[in-house]
Formats: structure tokens, C-alpha cells, sequence
């Protein structure tokens, strides 16, 4: 059963994320499995052949629907034209787009010199149609708050595409084809299964003002996630085109473990809040007041996080991925510092799109892509992979500075403060890496001693943190919301809540 017509958005909204949260970590523990069985049957080469396919098609994934599955959910009122028009439309653009790649795989073999992997370029072009015309199913799903069953399509086509279908291929000797056959056998599952929920409608009737609507912020989401596109993806380019594809093997998993904890809390805040900011987008006060609240609570969260996986990179990547992946490991060091940022741009590119923004946003998106390209760059021709990753870093900062800073003059919260709450943080958070920097400074290089180290000292200090005064998430400013959503979480929840003391003081005091 989907959410009632009575409930509020911000219940709709809890329940989303408690849908959203406890599917991804299911997801993650699948994931992690996943790429820990791949990792032992396919070599580090295969996988970077597949990384630099997968830059090419999902840049064309990118465009499949020119934003028409964005608008839907942004729209404050759509109507049946709007829905029987974007099937038409979608499913039209992603099949011009899949010629349109495949007359193209010679031109993109050619740039990353895999002459010889053309035919797995090809396979792609199928995936184009498919992709767009599941995006309309997926985005009415998400208007309407269903997802409960966005999760229950994810978790199905993951485990039975590339959890099941590609480890089989795989372990029969299929190569890099059982990643391409897993991805496939999942995006038909997705399609298949939201065409259950969503019935299709077509509509070859034109009407402007519904195309018009689709269109208009369309266009600038598009053209916005295309120049998001080359900035996420200016990294494996440099190193697919620069490094080779087994180095490029190599930083794809390092990449992959980094950008999982970043997508999980992510993917939860764009599909759950999305449609929750858009309907709330002329309440700037409450705009204002979530932005804080959830960008300290990303910080406050992250942060840690990402200091205690560079600590025990090296025990991580070896239980996870194997010994054969060392290589991997400083690039995952460097990568993780830019965790927080990372999930911070995702909240602000979501404030973005949500206000309508579109066009500004596809600036700083642009801006993002030439940092990107231009760092990343420098950083392999110095320093190769960890060059990169570097790169990565320094990009990711600077881009989350920027947008942050427009939101502040949109939204009129108060910078300085959460420039200071903010700051406070990392530099506390920032002193176990200096102090794991000296450990390596005096050969103390053990992963087996930094994980000692780590379960003995630095949780422990991290917990009491957490639970301080000085934690940014805990803070006055916080409370408001902190009660909001409390007393919007549904009763068999808050059932178990009270069963622990201080959230049973917690809901006394805030009825």
C-alpha cells in the first residue's frame, strides 16, 4: 500500500526515507558482496574496459529523456497529456539516441583505443530505449511517493541482474560480457516490473503548454546532468584515455567503494526529498531551515566516516576486493576526504533543481566539469592514479563552495554559523588523520594495528563526540526540526524508540 492522500508531506517524506534507507542497505550489503565475488574472477583490465564503456553510455543515458522524467516530478500539477506525452516523447528520443550511438562506437573505440571491445560498445545501443521509457514509469512513481516499490524494483533487478547473472558468467569465463549481460538482464527487470505499477500512455496529439512544461525545465535539467556528467566522468576519462584501461580497472573500484556510502545517503535525499522540496518550493523559511538542518547533519555524519575508511583503507580494500588490488588503496584515501562534499553538492543540487534553478545550476555545472578535467589532468600527469584522485578532491570542494554560496543567497540562512559549525568539525575530524599520517611517518604501517587503533581509540572518541554539545547535528538551531520530523514518524516506530531512555526523554519533552 502506497502513502494515504490524508498524510503530510513530511510523513510521506519519513516514510520514504525509511523505505529508501533500509532498501540501500540491503543494496550495500549486496554490493559489497557483489564486487567481492567480481573482483576474485575478473581481472583489474576487464573491469577498466567496462568502466570506459559505461563513460560512454551513460553519457548518452544522460540525455535519453532531454529531463522529461525530472519534470514530471517537478511539476506542481501534471495531467494526463503531461504523462501520455512524456512516454511519447521518451521513448522516441531514446531510440533516436541508441542509432545515433551505435553509428558512433567506431569514433568512441578509436578515442580509448578498445578497437577491439567494439561489439560490447554496440551491445549498449539497446539499452538507450529501454532506459528512457522506464524513466517516465519510475518518476510517477516517485511523484506519488511510492517508493516502497521503487526499492522493491531496485533490490530485485540488482540481485538478479548483476548478483546473480553476471557472478555465473563470470565464473564461466564470459569476461567482462558477464558485467554487460548483469546490467542488462537488471534494466529489463526494472522496466518490466515498473510497467506492472505504471501503465504506459501514448499520445502522438501536440499540445504546447503541456510540451512546453516538459520541455522547458527539461532542457535545463538536461543540459545541467550533461555537464554534471563530464564532471563526474572527467576522472576515468583522463585515466582511461591517459592511464590505460588497467590502471583504469584499478581506480574504478576505488572510486566504487568511495562514491557507495556517498550514493546511499544521496540517492535517499534526491528521490525521497526531491519531490518533497518541489512542492515546497515558495516556503523559503522552511527551505532555509532543512537546508541547515540537513547539511549539518550530512557533515556531522560523513565526516567521520570518511576519516575511519582512509584509516583502514588498506584492511578494506583487502577484504573486499583482495590482495591483487592494492593499487587501489591511496586513491581511496584521497577520494574519501571528499565524501561529505560530495553528498553536500548532491543536497545542493537538489535545492536547486527543486527551486527551479535549472539554468544556473548547468553553469556551475559547467564550471565543475572544466575544474574537474583540468585537475584531474594535472594530478595523473604528476602523480598518476593518486594524481587523479587528488584532482578529484580539489574539484569536489570547490564545486560544493560554489553552489553552497548561491544557495545562501537564495535561501538567506545564516553563513557564518554554519561556515563555523561546519569548519569545527572537520579540523576535529582532521586530527586522526594527521595522527595516522605520523603512524606511517614512524613505519607503523600495519593494517591489522591502525584497525586495533581504530576500534580501541578513535571510535570510542567519535562516539563521545557524537553525543556532545559540539556535535553540529545536535544543535538549537536543529531542534525545530528534530521534532518535526520525530512526531511524523510512523506509530510502530516510535513504538521502539521510546524503549530507549533518551529517545523516550526525548518524546516527553517534545509531544
Amino acid at each position: 500500500m502506497g502513502p494515504s492522500k490524508n498524510d503530510s508531506l513530511t510523513k510521506k517524506g519519513i516514510k520514504g526515507f525509511i523505505w529508501n534507507f533500509s532498501g540501500s542497505v540491503v543494496q550495500i550489503v549486496l554490493q559489497l558482496l557483489v564486487i567481492g565475488i567480481l573482483s576474485r574472477l575478473l581481472t583489474p583490465e576487464e573491469f577498466g574496459v567496462v568502466a570506459i564503456i559505461m563513460i560512454v553510455v551513460n553519457f548518452t543515458k544522460q540525455i535519453t529523456t532531454m529531463g522529461i522524467a525530472s519534470s514530471l516530478v517537478q511539476l506542481p500539477e501534471i495531467t494526463n497529456k503531461h504523462i501520455s506525452l512524456a512516454y511519447t516523447f521518451s521513448i522516441l528520443l531514446g531510440t533516436l539516441l541508441g542509432f545515433a550511438y551505435y553509428a558512433l562506437t567506431p569514433v568512441f573505440a578509436d578515442f580509448f583505443h578498445i578497437q577491439k571491445d567494439i561489439e560490447a560498445l554496440q551491445f549498449f545501443s539497446i539499452f538507450f530505449p529501454l532506459v528512457s521509457f522506464g524513466s517516465v514509469g519510475e518518476a510517477l512513481l516517485s511523484r506519488k511517493f511510492r517508493f516502497d516499490v521503487g526499492v522493491k524494483i531496485g533490490l530485485a533487478a540488482y540481485l538478479l541482474g548483476s548478483g546473480t547473472v553476471s557472478i555465473i558468467l563470470a565464473y564461466l569465463g564470459y569476461g567482462y560480457w558477464s558485467l554487460i549481460w548483469g546490467q542488462f538482464i537488471g534494466l529489463c527487470i526494472t522496466v518490466c516490473l515498473t510497467i506492472c505499477y505504471e501503465v504506459p500512455k501514448f499520445s502522438l496529439r501536440l499540445e504546447k503548454q503541456p510540451l512546453k512544461d516538459l520541455f522547458f525545465f527539461g532542457s535545463g535539467h538536461t543540459l545541467g546532468i550533461i555537464f554534471n556528467f563530464f564532471g563526474e566522468k572527467a576522472d576515468n576519462i583522463i585515466v582511461g584515455r591517459t592511464l590505460g584501461t588497467a590502471l583504469l580497472g584499478f581506480y574504478s573500484k576505488a572510486f566504487q567503494l568511495y562514491s557507495i556510502p556517498a550514493s546511499f545517503f544521496g540517492t535517499i535525499f534526491d528521490k525521497v526529498l526531491f519531490p518533497i522540496l518541489s512542492q515546497k518550493q515558495n516556503d523559503i523559511k522552511k527551505l532555509s531551515s532543512f537546508y541547515t538542518f540537513s547539511t549539518t547533519f550530512c557533515f556531522g555524519l560523513l565526516v567521520p566516516i570518511s576519516v575511519l575508511i582512509l584509516i583502514n583503507a588498506e584492511f578494506i580494500i583487502d577484504a573486499f576486493l583482495g590482495g591483487q588490488w592494492g593499487s587501489a588503496v591511496l586513491p581511496l584515501q584521497l577520494l574519501i576526504l571528499g565524501l561529505a562534499f560530495r553528498f553536500g553538492t548532491r543536497i545542493n543540487k537538489s535545492y536547486l533543481k527543486s527551486l527551479g534553478i535549472v539554468y544556473r545550476g548547468a553553469y556551475y555545472q559547467l564550471i565543475f566539469a572544466v575544474l574537474m578535467f583540468v585537475c584531474t589532468y594535472i594530478g595523473g600527469l604528476l602523480y598518476s592514479l593518486p594524481g587523479v584522485a587528488a584532482g578529484v578532491l580539489v574539484a569536489t570542494v570547490i564545486n560544493y563552495v560554489q553552489i553552497a554560496y548561491r544557495l545562501y543567497k537564495v535561501l538567506d540562512f545564516s553563513g557564518v554559523g554554519l561556515i563555523k559549525d561546519l569548519s569545527k568539525n572537520i579540523i576535529f575530524h582532521l586530527l586522526f588523520v594527521l595522527s595516522t599520517v605520523v603512524l606511517y611517518y614512524f613505519e607503523i604501517k600495519s593494517k591489522w594495528i591502525h584497525l586495533a587503533i581504530t576500534v580501541t581509540v578513535y571510535l570510542p572518541i567519535f562516539v563521545l563526540y557524537f553525543k556532545s554539545k559540539k556535535n553540529i547535528i545536535f544543535t538549537p538551531n536543529n531542534l525545530s526540526m528534530f521534532i518535526l520530523v520525530a512526531n511524523s514518524l510512523p506509530g510502530k516506530i516510535k513504538n521502539y524508540m521510546v524503549r530507549v531512555p533518551i529517545f523516550k526523554d526525548f518524546f516527553a519533552e517534545h509531544p
